[in-house]
């Protein structure tokens, strides 16, 4: 997998989780942010701290994003310390993959919708009660609701 997709991928799973892990532990977000990981998630965390030890803006983007994970800045200056150590070092690139490969099988979400709504993911397409859902392109006029414009 090359380093800027392994990066973003690795980026994109755990924020949520720090995001989580700082609303309800900032004064140790480091000890907590891995107990509010699945087991797979928090070794992915480990392995890129561990891998960011002694070197000074890899520490510091780590800090930023755990102190303020919602801050895109924060996630890009991550993500690219992230992409310059796993260019660095093709094993912990080769271990990166592995792991994040063991934590998105390990973070599948469910979703519960109660309710009349729908729910859309991985690229979906959905309406709630009364809604009309569209994929794909349209062409022509459309009338909802079941009108026709020319009564």
């Amino acid at each position: 997998m090359e380093s800027m997709t392994l990066a973003a991928s690795a980026a994109a799973l755990l924020t949520p989780y720090l995001v989580k892990a700082a609303g309800k532990a900032a004064e140790k977000i480091g000890e907590k942010t891995v107990e509010m990981m699945p087991t797979a998630v928090g070794r992915l965390w480990q392995a890129i701290t561990a891998g960011f030890s002694g070197k000074p803006a890899a520490e510091e983007a780590v800090k930023d994003l755990t102190a303020k994970p919602q801050d895109e800045d924060n996630v890009a200056s991550f993500r690219k310390e992230l992409k310059k150590a796993l260019e660095a070092d093709a094993r912990f690139a080769g271990e990166l993959a592995r792991l994040l490969g063991d934590a998105q099988r390990e973070s599948v979400q469910t979703i519960n919708n109660t309710g009349s709504g729908a729910v859309a993911t991985g690229g979906g397409v959905a309406a709630g009660q009364g809604g009309i859902a569209i994929g794909g392109n349209v062409y022509g006029n459309l009338h909802p609701g079941g009108s026709d414009p020319k009564k």
